[in-house]
């Protein structure tokens, strides 16, 4: 919105209150009351203050402008006065919230202002002076009053009396009537008036504080005294502190107070210290909370914001937001809860849309620029003032304490620096810093370090000036001579204010970097220049060591009491990088080897100078050494070879090169490995002759090598040979000659192979054999036991053609008109069965069964996954069924012998064989029964003597075996009948105990061996016990012994029979109740009372056991009547309980 319509209401709302003030323009004392001046003046009135949107009275309006001539005579010039501040009344309300809001944007420059590219300083008194020359007329007015004028007095309580009273007596007209309208204008004049002063006086009250501020706060008065200044005026204007009338006034012009100073101090220069003070200094005076503070932050943020959008960018969009962002972390820091000011801080950080952490970082970095110009004040000027002022600048500026303590240390650097830059440090320059580390509130211990770190470079000149010295002539270097640069050392020190401990310090720093510099020579030498120069590096670098060990020795014991030195601290020595000094030690150790007689000095001095480890050590060693011990060995072996002699003979003399090599076992025997690895390599492949053999032999005597290490190497080299001899031997047919396995022992011998490698090869050779093997077997298993159509579509899915043999389907001489395989010698699978029995022969002849070993180990090969775990057991039913039921004895006695070995090779363990075989007798056992039974009807003694004593004999298994396998074919056969009995339509207990016989004679339990479920055997206990309840013969005892029994039989628990008897009497009782009712209405009456006597019985069995029978009978209280008479006439021989039966019935 541009500016000149902002401004505009505001121009518009000061005309109007010109013409309302007296002094402005009064009215004249004789107004001609004529119809038009006086609807003139009212026209005048309305206008101006329609232009500034005052609607909220029109019909004050219409009636003034609608009176007649009579009325209009009669009005005076008070009556005129009433009738416009009538008007403007109504409509106050909405002038104060649409101008407070548009008065509120006046302070918002326009966004296309020019924005400034240059912080400069702003005059806060100027910023007050125009804050109060933007108040209102009335409130500078009401604020240039002498302060001698009440102005307390002017409220709606002196205003409203006065202004009726005026009215009052103002009007013309003399009629009570008249007066009393005047005096009610007068009254709503009054209001108006009242609340237009009300709302002046706190304006008022903000231009006198924005006045006192502009005189008082730059100048030299205390907060206490401008607090009370303030504290004054707001008493005078009516809006005192603590006072709840007050609030709403302290949330606007209090924030736009502080919002001014804050905005003016954002537009000042960086960093300046005067800034934090002054805003400190107004709130701690205005005496505002946290929300006031906190809104002013944020209209900050905002403005700033805006300001950004106008063109505010670069350094000083930086600068001021910088600012912001520090003077606000100050302000929040002071509430009392913490979590107040971060809320606060965060609003401010939303409207910058800064994040917390570049927030905390842009704050510190103000921090440290402030506290930086304190501590320049320290480096000019070391007094007490800069002390104090020195104190409090952490603390106001928020600074961290490890910050400050570097800052701190940074300045008594720049101090000590400025103190040494003649090279000494004189006594006013010693006195002069410890005032200074006073001041700074450094420790000993940090003042130490700082100065010492400054002075260090000082000595470190003359330090540099020794070592040249040195260079090259440390070796030759006398006691006396190093004796006199460590005094030398010593005094120079003393002579730049170090002392004792810090000039060793300083001292043997500066060695150390040197010594460091020939290390990274020595370094470069070995890399560039060759191991010679990089030896002769070394030679110095060792003799320098030495020689500065020797100074920092004296220049300790010079002040014993001074310096604390332990004796590492006296040797000097380099942190090596491992690999590089672990190179330089073996080129150091190389050339202390080569020659006759040691050179230079011992390689452990070097490795201590270079912190090698003793880890590192033996590593360099080993890697030096280990091609020196390996030419040796090559050497001397290539010698015996050449001198016919062996190589053993010759050992004597390389044991003391090999002594001096001084490498771990562990290092020897890996390098003798490789050295007999490069001799086998020439032999890998082919068999040995005798004359290699003993060559290798030789060597491996000399060589000393691990047993375990030489059965590696000799299965590596010659495990293929030696397969391959494995797989000659074994021919066509796959089985060895006595005379072929004694020649593999003797190559076994020769190839340098154990036993246990040679046993696996040859493992490894039959497994590939029994792969072959096995081809012919699963044919043959697959003729035997496939269907013409299966073993047809078998072929066509491998791709086999068989072409026109009338054999190859497995229907032989039927020429593959029949559908089953034919039976060759009687014999189901016999060319299966002749196939086992090569693969059998194959692995006992071979000595691949281990006799011997455990059982889970005897059987070393096996088909694996040649042939699925199903079909393999399969196969053995097939093989141990043959075996035992052929008629042929000879072939019944070789596949007996080859059972085992076939089960074996098969990969089945004994238990898994005789679960098969009993499998297969089981299958037998079964069928013999049922066509027993299908033919009898039931097992005779014979039959079963034959399935328990001979099949146990004839089948060489256990009889316990057999007996389990006719219990179990009797339980699925008794299964069978229970099954059959409980979906028959009836179940009498002669079924029940004949089955309970045929259980008892097999010597099984219903309730446990047949599998029965729960409701099962509840369905076979209330058929039982239904008929033992209903039985007249049977006294009571007699039926609980039967219930007894029944439970035990069927296996129910107490409780379960229990609620399944009470269950079945009284759905047995309701039966036999609705039976004799329907016989009573057929007219059947001894069938009625046949019912009847059956309910009675089991009613009375029920009674007696004290089950409760009560029941919905489902028939009428009155038939049930009807029937006990019926029974009580109908009963002959015995009278009935009539009474039980009544409580029973419930009749």
């Amino acid at each position: 919105m541009p500016v000149d319509q902002v401004h505009r209401p505001a121009l518009h709302f000061g005309a109007l209150l010109r013409d309302l003030h007296p002094g402005r323009r009064p009215l004249p004392k004789s107004l001609p009351l004529d119809k038009a001046n006086l609807k003139g003046a009212v026209q005048n009135a309305y206008r101006r203050a329609a232009n500034v949107g005052l609607k909220a009275a029109p019909k004050a309006q219409e009636n003034a402008l609608g009176r007649g001539d009579e009325e209009m005579g009669m009005h005076s010039n008070g009556l005129l006065v009433s009738l416009v501040a009538s008007s403007f009344c109504g409509a106050r309300v909405a002038l104060r919230r649409r101008f407070r809001r548009r008065l509120t944007r006046l302070a918002v420059p326009s966004l296309t202002a020019t924005a400034p590219t240059v912080p400069r300083a702003v005059n806060v008194a100027e910023r007050y002076s125009d804050l109060s020359q933007k108040s209102n007329i009335a409130a500078r007015m009401l604020s240039s009053l002498p302060a001698a004028v009440p102005i307390p007095l002017l409220s709606v309580y002196t205003v409203l009396p006065a202004m009726s009273l005026l009215a009052a007596t103002l009007c013309p007209s003399t009629t009570r009537l008249a007066r009393g309208l005047a005096a009610a204008l007068g009254c709503l004049a009054g209001t108006v008036a009242g609340s237009f002063l009300e709302q002046a006086k706190k304006d008022a009250a903000s231009c006198s504080l924005a006045k006192l501020l502009s005189q008082h706060l730059q100048e030299a008065v205390s907060v206490d005294d401008l607090r009370s200044l303030i504290q004054k005026v707001r008493r005078r204007f009516g809006v005192p502190v603590a006072s709840t009338r007050s609030e709403v006034w302290e949330d606007g012009a209090l924030c736009t107070i502080y919002e001014t100073l804050l905005n003016s101090l954002l537009e000042g220069p960086e960093n300046d210290p005067g800034d934090l003070p002054s805003l400190q200094r107004l709130k701690s005076a205005l005496e505002i909370d946290g929300i006031v503070v906190g809104n002013a932050h944020r209209h900050a943020a905002q403005l700033l914001i805006s300001k950004g959008y106008s063109g505010l960018e670069g350094e000083p969009m930086r600068v001021a937001t910088d600012k912001l962002l520090f003077l606000s972390e100050r302000a929040f820091s002071d509430e009392a809860s913490e979590e107040a000011g971060r809320y606060e801080m965060r609003r401010v950080r939303d409207v910058l849309n800064i994040s917390e952490k570049e927030a905390l970082a842009r704050i510190a970095s103000v921090s440290r620029a402030l506290y930086q110009q304190n501590l320049s004040a320290v480096v000019d000027k070391v007094d007490a003032h800069t002390g104090e002022a020195l104190a409090g600048a952490q603390t106001a500026f928020g600074l961290a304490s490890n910050e400050a303590e570097r800052m701190n240390a940074d300045t008594y650097r720049q101090l000590a620096t400025e103190q040494l830059s003649s090279g000494l440090l004189s006594p006013e320059s010693k006195v002069l810093l410890e005032r200074a580390q006073s001041v700074l509130q450094l420790s000993d211990r940090a003042a130490l370090a700082t100065f010492a770190a400054v002075a260090g470079p000082c000595l470190r000149k003359d330090v540099e000036e020794v070592a040249s010295g040195l260079t090259g002539q440390a070796s030759t270097a006398t006691a006396d001579q190093l004796k006199a640069n460590a005094e030398k050392l010593s005094t120079r020190g003393k002579e730049l204010g170090l002392s004792a401990q810090d000039t060793f310090n300083c001292v043997r720093k500066d060695l150390l970097e040197m010594l460091r510099s020939q290390y990274n020579a020595a370094c470069k030498d070995a890399r560039i220049n060759g191991t010679e120069k990089a030896v002769q590096t070394l030679d110095q670098l060792i003799a320098f060591a030495k020689a500065t060990n020797v100074m920092l020795g004296y220049i300790s014991a010079a002040a014993p009491t001074d310096v604390e030195a332990s004796e590492q601290d006296l040797l000097l020595s380099v942190s090596a990088e491992p690999l590089s000094a672990r190179r330089l030690y073996g080129i150091y150790l190389e050339r202390s080897l080569s020659g006759p007689a040691p050179a230079g000095s011992p390689p452990e001095e070097l490795a201590q100078v270079l912190e090698l480890s003793q880890e590192d050590e033996e590593i360099a060693r080993v890697e030096t050494c280990q091609p020196l011990l390996r030419k040796l060995f090559e050497d001397t072996l290539a010698k015996a070879e050449a001198s016919n002699t062996t190589p053993l003979q010759l050992k004597p003399e390389i044991n003391p090169k090999i002594a001096a090599f001084n490498l771990p076992s562990e290092a020897i025997q890996e390098t003798a490995v490789e050295v007999y690895k490069t001799s086998l390599a020439k032999f890998e492949g082919r068999v040995l002759k005798a004359a290699e053999a003993e060559s290798l032999g030789n060597a491996r005597d000399f060589l000393d090598i691990e047993e375990t290490t030489l059965k590696r190497l000799h299965l590596k080299a010659f495990s293929q040979t030696y397969m391959d001899s494995v797989d000659e031997a074994m021919g066509r047919t796959g089985i060895m000659s006595p005379e072929a396995m004694e020649a593999l022992h003797q190559l076994r011998e020769r190839l340098g192979l154990d036993e246990d490698s040679a046993e696996k090869l040859l493992h490894s050779a039959a497994e590939d054999r029994l792969r072959e093997f096995m081809i012919p077997v699963r044919d043959a298993w697959e003729e035997a036991t496939y269907t013409k159509e299966a073993l047809v579509q078998l072929n066509k899915e491998r791709g086999k053609d068989i072409g026109d043999d009338p054999m190859a389907d497995g229907t032989g001489g039927e020429l593959g008109i029949k559908g089953e395989p034919q039976l060759e010698s009687g014999v189901r699978g016999f060319k299966l069965m002749g196939e086992l029995c090569k693969v059998a022969d194959f692995y006992t002849i071979n000595k691949i069964v281990k006799e011997d070993a455990p059982e889970e180990e005897r059987y070393p090969v096996t088909v694996g996954k040649m042939i699925e775990e199903k079909n393999k057991e399969e196969i053995y039913r097939i093989f141990a069924w043959n075996a035992v039921t052929c008629q042929d004895t000879a072939s019944r006695e070789r596949w007996a012998r080859a059972k085992p070995t076939v089960g074996g090779l098969l990969g089945l363990s004994p238990k898994q064989q005789e679960k098969a075989f009993v499998g297969m007798v089981s299958r037998w056992a079964s069928m013999f029964i049922k066509n027993k039974i299908e033919e009898q009807g039931t097992l005779k003694k014979d039959d079963i003597s034959m399935l328990t004593d001979w099949a146990p004999t004839f089948f060489g298994i256990k009889k316990e075996v057999t007996d389990d396998i006719v219990k179990t074919t009797n339980k699925g056969i008794l299964q069978g009948k229970v099954l059959r009995l409980l979906n028959a339509p009836t179940v009498t207990p002669e079924d029940l105990s004949k089955l309970r016989a045929e259980v008892d004679e097999w010597g099984l339990l219903i309730s446990k061996d047949l599998e029965l479920s729960r409701p099962q055997l509840r369905c076979l206990f209330r058929v039982e016990v239904s008929a033992l309840l209903e039985d007249p013969d049977l006294s009571d005892d007699q039926k609980v012994d039967g219930v007894e029994s029944s439970r035990e039989t069927f296996g129910l628990g107490e409780k379960e029979a229990m609620e399944e008897m009470h269950d079945l009497i009284k759905s047995r009782c309701r039966a036999c109740l609705v039976n004799a009712l329907g016989d009573q209405m057929q007219e059947n009456l001894d069938g009625a009372v046949e019912e009847m006597r059956k309910l009675e019985h089991l009613a009375a069995f029920g009674v007696s056991a004290g089950l409760d029978l009560n029941q919905d009978w489902e028939i009428a209280p009155a038939m049930r009547q009807k029937l006990m008479k019926t029974y009580v006439a109908g009963a002959k021989g015995r009278t009935p309980d009539v009474k039980m039966l009544e409580r029973v019935l419930a009749a």
